[in-house]
């Protein structure tokens, strides 16, 4: 596959990626030939030269910021009237993530079946674990298409601390990004940098994805634009790797809104 142009449309705003230079993606009957890499044991951040911190740093601050994006497109895309917002702390100093990330999973399958009366997995979340400053784990949920579950009825369902929701109240709908932020950006930089390898936020299987189309074209997006708001555009550079070198590829990138 190859392409120039990318576009990526949520419900409520389009976004078009400009390519330089045509970008040719890898067969994947071609990539499932090749031999296996021995995986290496991932070292622990202290562990690692300087020049090794840095190229890291830099993995995670893009892996920062492309897992932010993919979250407010699955937000923009998954939003609505029933939309909230819960966070779950433990009185217990849990400092252990994968102990914490366990008892998480197992909360997710007890409301399920609460408000489904089913163990298949029908709740619709995305959700982004945080360290307190005390060191304990704690979570932050977007749940979308939730009914009304009482407080005392979800602490119960929790069993281990702390429980408080709220529904999303947002005046339009490109503050649902802004929301978005402030609860989980910081959680998901946090968990880059001291759980590297891990995933940066957890969603359920079950939630709509954003549309996206890759194509070759030189045609110009103006009929796209013409009739919408311009939210954001920006122009940058990336790299492609074409005939064993790293070049320099040109990037426009527009944000328009949909009426």
């Amino acid at each position: 596959m190859s392409y120039n142009r990318k576009i990526i449309q949520t419900s409520s705003y389009i976004e078009i990626y400009e390519y330089e230079k045509v970008i040719f993606t890898q067969d994947e009957n071609i990539k499932n030939t090749k031999p296996k890499k021995e995986r290496k044991k991932k070292r622990n951040f202290d562990e690692l030269s300087t020049e090794e911190q840095n190229e890291r740093l830099e993995r995670i601050s893009k892996t920062r910021k492309n897992s932010r994006w993919e979250v407010m497109r699955l937000v923009d895309t998954n939003f609505d009237k029933k939309t909230s917002f819960l966070t779950l702390t433990t009185k217990e100093n849990i400092q252990d993530r994968n102990k914490f990330n366990l008892l998480f999973d197992k909360f997710i399958k007890r409301l399920n079946y609460k408000i489904f009366n089913s163990k298949k997995r029908l709740l619709k979340y995305l959700a982004v674990l945080e360290k307190q400053k005390r060191g304990a784990w704690h979570v932050h949920i977007m749940l979308f298409d939730f009914p009304f579950v009482p407080q005392h009825d979800l602490v119960k369902v929790w069993g281990l601390g702390g429980v408080w929701i709220n529904k999303i109240d947002v005046d339009s709908k490109s503050n649902r990004g802004r929301y978005v932020s402030k609860y989980f950006e910081k959680g998901i930089g946090q968990e880059l940098l001291e759980s590297y390898g891990k995933k940066s936020f957890y969603s359920s299987r079950n939630l709509k994805k954003p549309e996206i189309l890759k194509f070759v074209t030189f045609e110009e997006t103006e009929d796209i634009i013409k009739h919408n708001e311009v939210l954001y555009e920006t122009e940058y550079s990336g790299k492609i790797f074409k005939n064993g070198e790293l070049l320099e590829n040109r990037i426009k990138y527009k944000k328009i809104k949909i009426d």
